[in-house]
């Protein structure tokens, strides 16, 4: 059950990406084109762990595993769908909300062995220092999670705009044991969870910045 712990820290980063501003649609034209407005209830935000192989036994669950986030929200935004440089963003993830197909790896992601839900329910992500590179945008994402904060530079591409909407869409890639969640497969043959995982994101971000004569 220690894929959960890889799970835990995916979903930190997942965040942290998810606060992006967005760009243009995938192809990168020179300016966002007008799309029907996007829909939040497609949005999603999850982290992908692997087993490590282990002689004469064979893994517990298929791989990978995959940790959904039932609750998250972009808690404010601040950025012009028409230039998302030098937006910024703050999302949440609710750990206590975590499902990944199984109520027993569940709970055991919840305890102290992992995300200690009791004392850290929540994780927050700040993205700052948004920049357009290409057809993608970058930034900095500053993820506070377990008691430890990391900020980590992100990448994502924007699916769809509206006058104050945008859709984005975003992977990263962290360690776990960056967030001291779980044990390091380096130092224990028996920990059979990667420390290396990937959090993927579908998020829809709305401008809530105060606006002159609004």
């Amino acid at each position: 059950m220690k894929t959960i712990g890889l799970l835990f820290l995916s979903m930190t980063l997942a965040l942290a990406c998810s606060k992006k501003t967005a760009d243009q649609p995938d192809r990168g034209s020179a300016a966002p084109p007008s799309n029907p407005a996007p829909h939040a209830a497609d949005d999603r935000v999850e982290v992908l762990a692997r087993h490590l192989p282990a002689a004469g036994k064979a893994d517990l669950d298929a791989d990978p595993v995959v940790v959904h986030f039932d609750k998250f929200a972009v808690t404010k935004a601040s950025f012009n769908p028409k230039n998302l440089e030098g937006g910024t963003a703050t999302i949440e993830l609710d750990l206590t909300s975590i499902k990944t197909g199984s109520e027993e790896r569940d709970n055991d992601l919840k305890s102290p062995d992992y995300f200690d839900v009791a004392k850290f329910a929540t994780v927050t992500i700040d993205v700052a220092n948004v920049k357009k590179q290409d057809t993608k945008y970058t930034a900095d994402a500053t993820v506070a999670c377990h008691g430890v904060t990391k900020t980590y530079a992100v990448t994502f591409e924007v699916l769809a705009t509206t006058a104050d909407t945008v859709r984005i869409k975003g992977d990263h890639a962290f360690s776990r044991l960056d967030f001291s969640i779980g044990i390091d497969p380096a130092t224990d043959p028996s920990e059979r969870i990667a420390a290396p995982v990937i959090i993927q994101w579908v998020l829809t971000l709305k401008d809530s910045s105060p606006h002159p004569g609004m």
